[in-house]
């Protein structure tokens, strides 16, 4: 054999140990890809549900519904005039105020009834409906605050966000309570407050604080529960986790004025009233008998008592329930020029804020499963590919010694 044949010979057995490396190391990516996309899809379900498990105020109406009647959850963020001392904000003509909320409310207590009226007449759920509906309405003040025990200061905060509610917030936003329980009625002691974890763990170091004083403002209430608001990674990211107490309503205007003896002084004119604080929020839990006719009798409701426009309206309208539903967001978020919201300043609740956060968040693991779930079926298809296909034409051939020898001889 020549140099020539040699060189040829050695070109060929070197080609053909590559060809061969590169065949084995082709039929392993499959079971890589395989085990990668079987963990991507594992850890996405995990995450959704992670995320979901989160926005437990986004699933009222399931909490608040059953069997025989479906509700949904709404919400109307109104916009209000800023004010730099951290008290509540002020009214704006297009916002939402006390007397707009009332006649909202009055609006769809018609439509309610109405509904379950015509129920009746078919002698099935009138009288299986005790619950009919249910809502709340709220603001947002900033300002310090310590807390007190038998005359004691315990601790005290810089500054934390008063959250001024009235309805059934407690029943629109189901709390998980650490102690003790949510504001008393209407003709309860308005001098009560609740604390967030953050907020009593600031204060006292401790969440059993039942009965403790918490001053703000130089006005002194009541601790008469502890709330548990969440504490994930969206949470953290939107303001969930920020320090936080809860008061009637009416007492963000008794904290504008800065003390109670201004509604005594000569210049009651002048002090803050309830009728004067933008009303940030207003939530409801309305029947829903067919998908989403709750949604368009809240839309007409606004339309017959403010005059609402979806587009001349600073006001915006959340059909909450469902929202983190595959077309929903699909929807909401392509094209991807429809993404991005405009708000024009107006000041958006920690709730909705961690909601719109944990829609990105479920959109993403949501794309990362689907595409496990086609680098699955494709991996599967190599699969059956390489244990039913064809195999390499670089294969070794092993040869018997006994022939090679006879070979060697005949030559």
């Amino acid at each position: 054999m020549d140099f020539r044949d040699r060189v040829k010979n050695f070109i060929r057995s070197k080609w053909g140990d590559i060809c061969r490396r590169s065949h084995y190391v082709m039929m392993a990516i499959p079971f890589i890809i395989l085990v990668a996309s079987i963990v991507l899809g594992t850890a996405s379900v995990i995450r959704i549900n992670q995320v979901l498990d989160g926005q437990r105020f986004q699933y009222s109406a399931e909490y608040f519904g059953s069997k025989k009647m479906h509700y949904r959850y709404l919400s109307v963020i109104g916009g209000g005039s800023m004010q730099d001392d951290g008290s509540a904000p002020r009214v704006l003509s297009e916002g939402l105020t006390v007397e707009k909320v009332g006649q909202i409310h009055d609006a769809l207590k018609l439509v309610e009834e109405s509904t379950v009226s015509n129920k009746g007449k078919k002698g099935s759920t009138k009288k299986e409906i005790t619950n009919l509906w249910e809502d709340c309405y709220s603001s947002m003040a900033n300002y310090p605050a310590k807390g007190i025990i038998d005359k004691v200061e315990q601790g005290s905060i810089g500054s934390c966000e008063i959250m001024g509610v009235s309805g059934a917030y407690s029943i629109v936003h189901p709390f998980s309570y650490e102690s003790g329980g949510f504001l008393p009625g209407e003709d309860g002691d308005r001098y009560a407050i609740v604390l967030n974890t953050q907020l009593a763990w600031s204060l006292f170091h401790s969440y059993n604080v039942l009965g403790a004083l918490v001053e703000i403002n130089g006005t002194q209430y009541q601790v008469v529960g502890v709330v548990n608001e969440g504490n994930d990674a969206i949470a953290e990211a939107t303001g969930v986790t920020n320090p936080r107490a809860y008061i009637a309503f009416n007492q963000l205007a008794h904290l504008a004025n800065n003390s109670e003896l201004a509604f005594n002084s000569e210049d009651v004119e002048n002090s803050v009233k309830p009728e004067d604080l933008a009303v940030l929020s207003y939530e409801v839990l309305l029947t829903d008998p067919i998908n989403n006719i709750a949604y368009n009798d809240l839309n007409k409701a606004l339309q017959e008592t403010i005059g609402y426009s979806a587009e001349t309206a600073k006001i915006q309208v959340i059909n909450n329930t469902g929202r983190f539903g595959a077309y929903r967001l699909y929807k909401k978020y392509f094209p991807l020029k429809k993404s991005v919201e405009v708000f024009d300043g107006v000041p958006v609740p920690f709730y909705e804020r961690s909601a719109r956060l944990a829609e990105q968040y479920v959109l993403f693991w949501a794309e990362a499963l689907i595409v496990s779930g086609i680098a699955l079926i494709a991996s599967l298809c190599n699969v059956y590919a390489i244990f039913h296909g064809r195999h390499t034409k670089h294969a070794i051939v092993e040869e018997d010694d006994e022939e090679m020898e006879l070979d060697i001889r005949r030559v």
